[in-house]
């Protein structure tokens, strides 16, 4: 979320030193052409310029893009829900104060964070089937190699990857696929 609220406080420093830069070349071009005529078109393209750029920064304000992006980029998911056949959440498990979670079904000695053995489809999930993992502001799932696989329906782009060999960066909205089990992440 800090990261952010920096990025568009860079963006709105720069829009302002542009408006400033183009005031003052403005200025001075305004001055200098009491003799040059030709001189009225450079100034025009910089008025243009400013007023396009007072433009974006005004309606940033006033479409909320700018608190919006402070409350919401770098915010990660904070919950993992069960869905059933017809997308109907079953079960949830928060992520809230958690780096790191065991997706699988539970055995006799062995206890997980996210345990899928009342599932549907639990023949089909290993014991220790993923992890989902919290690092560097980020969550991230990795297939413990597993035999049925994970993978992941992204949010962005609604397309659906395997997760191989290394961790697959998650957000809020993306569908995690373990075996035939489907959790939402929100």
């Amino acid at each position: 979320m800090e990261h952010g609220k920096k990025k568009k406080m860079r963006t709105v420093i720069f829009d302002i030193l542009i408006l400033l830069c183009g005031a003052v070349l403005a200025v001075e071009i305004f001055l200098y052409t009491g003799t040059q005529h030709w001189m009225l078109l450079p100034l025009a393209a910089v008025v243009l310029c400013m007023a396009l750029t007072l433009a974006g920064l005004v309606s940033s304000f006033r479409s909320g893009d700018i608190e919006k992006t402070e409350c919401f980029e770098g915010e990660g998911p904070r919950q993992l829900i069960l869905l059933n056949e017809q997308g109907k959440p079953v079960k949830a498990w928060s992520l809230e104060g958690k780096t790191s979670l065991i997706i699988g079904k539970s055995g006799k000695n062995q206890e997980l964070d996210v345990d899928l053995l009342d599932c549907e489809y639990s023949s089909f999930v290993d014991f220790q089937h993923a992890a989902l993992n919290f690092c560097m502001d980020q969550w991230y799932i990795e297939d413990l190699e597993s035999h049925n696989g994970v993978k992941i329906k992204k949010v962005e782009d609604g397309e659906c990857y395997r997760v191989l060999h290394r961790p697959c960066r998650v957000m809020a909205g993306d569908i995690l696929y373990i075996a035939n089990t489907t959790l939402l992440l929100t």
